[in-house]
């Protein structure tokens, strides 16, 4: 329910801001925004990147076992897991609506394989690579993460540059960074990543 409610709610905030960012940002004869997969894409991606931060907000303060002081632990896995079915879902929904956009016009190779587009190709790939880093995070889970819990381990480490590929991808790619909202959840999310490190850093100098 949680996972649902923040992507049904940045979806109808972001759906009622995006006309205004999109048409100022167009120049041409008929707005962006008139493209409602545009609108899914853009709600989709943003939604997906605050679910990334709280995946990994929630796995770093797991580890070093911070957020049982709030929940049990049965409880915060079980968070994981489905903000995690939650993330999956949006990121394939941002992805995959891009082909209806009749003004991109994006083919699957363009959001499949990297640098294989015009359209700002380095932006652009980061999140094509922050997509096959997804990929590799969750086919670990499923597969190896009981048989091998060490190469399990090391796969999600992969999620700390999958956020740096996220942001710079949002932030220099997305239409809508010039806007307050968006600059306050980069803002946020940024600062909270650095400080999630530092904590994870710290808590792993103790126990060394």
């Amino acid at each position: 329910m949680i996972p649902l409610g923040i992507s049904s709610m940045f979806l109808g905030t972001y759906l009622g801001c995006a006309e205004n960012a999109l048409a100022a940002t167009s120049g041409i004869g008929q707005p962006i925004a008139s493209s409602l997969p545009w609108y899914i894409a853009r709600s989709a991606g943003i939604t997906a990147y605050i679910l990334m931060f709280c995946i990994i907000a929630l796995g770093e303060t797991m580890t070093t076992g911070s957020v049982y002081a709030l929940i049990t632990p049965v409880k915060a896995w079980t968070m994981h897991k489905y903000l995690g079915i939650a993330f999956g879902i949006m990121l394939l929904v941002h992805m995959f609506s891009l082909l209806f956009d009749t003004f991109m016009n994006f083919s699957v190779a363009n959001i499949l394989i990297p640098f294989s587009s015009s359209y700002s190709p380095v932006f652009l790939s980061m999140g094509i690579f922050g997509f096959y880093i997804v990929l590799a995070v969750l086919l670990s889970s499923l597969l190896v993460r009981l048989r091998f819990p060490s190469f399990w381990r090391y796969i999600h480490y992969l999620v700390y540059p999958l956020f740096v590929l996220g942001f710079f991808h949002g932030v220099f790619l997305g239409t809508d960074t010039t806007t307050l909202a968006m600059q306050i959840v980069y803002a946020f999310t940024g600062m909270g990543f650095i400080l999630l490190m530092l904590h994870r850093w710290r808590f792993s100098q103790l126990r060394a």
